[in-house]
């Protein structure tokens, strides 16, 4: 998803943007016209092309991402989600995530429906078997909007298990995320690791599944970070320890 949320929100703008600039050409152009029949020609024949653009621009609007959830545990997936709260974009982030995106249909569902889809498919459960670590993190279009978001996925059951933990994250941890070749929600992860491991490179944890990467950050913190904190968007689903390495 490398540019995807920045270019979602230029053609946002740019929507925006061109339905401003309609009304004032029309208002303008009211005032100036001295020629009524003219002017009813000229305008039914922008009204029509500006309603063709809009047309373009919603379809458009629609299949963008303009937030992203990151599912990790040793698959890594990104959903990215549209302004209507669709899920129009499944990529994995790893061979194993790959294989799980391409698995499951999540397209066009809500975003939480299509994490309750992916979270008890048949395809995850070798991966949350055991004591495997889900970890969910969110970046919104805004940060109300990613507020929102991680508000309405805290309250649907697959958050309530002790093995899911749900974080939020930016733009600009996304965009260095991709750059490592990881998902944001795994990347978040690692530079939490990293305050307390300097030496830890992100090439280091690539195999490793979210539950190692916790242990491990809960070993050099002395266990102060045992379990995700709720206010912080921590919460839990079944678990499943990675059965397959990459």
């Amino acid at each position: 998803m490398n540019n995807k949320i920045k270019d979602a929100f230029d053609a946002v703008r740019a929507e925006d943007e061109l339905k401003r600039n309609t009304k004032q050409f029309l208002s303008a152009y009211t005032a100036k016209a001295e020629n009524p029949i003219r002017y009813k020609k000229v305008a039914v024949a922008f009204a029509a092309l500006v309603l063709i653009l809009l047309s373009f621009g919603s379809w458009r609007s629609y299949v963008t991402p303009v937030s992203a959830i990151s599912v990790d545990v040793n698959p890594s997936v990104e959903l990215g989600v549209n302004r209507f709260d669709r899920v129009v974009a499944v990529d994995g982030y790893n061979e194993d995530g790959t294989e799980l995106a391409a698995s499951v249909d999540l397209k066009n569902l809500n975003y939480s429906d299509a994490l309750e889809v992916l979270l008890g498919s048949e395809a995850m459960q070798p991966y949350v078997a055991e004591d495997g670590l889900v970890s969910i993190t969110v970046i919104g279009s805004t940060r109300q909007k990613g507020e929102k978001m991680s508000n309405r996925i805290r309250s649907c059951g697959y958050a309530q298990s002790p093995n899911v933990e749900c974080h939020s994250a930016n733009r600009e941890e996304a965009e260095a995320a991709h750059e490592a070749g990881m998902s944001f929600g795994k990347y978040r992860a690692f530079l939490e690791l990293r305050n307390l491991a300097p030496e830890i490179t992100a090439n280091d944890i690539q195999t490793w599944t979210m539950r190692q990467i916790r242990d491990r950050i809960n070993e050099l913190s002395d266990g102060s970070n045992e379990q995700p904190n709720r206010n912080g968007f921590g919460g839990g689903y079944g678990g499943g320890q990675n059965r397959k390495n990459n």
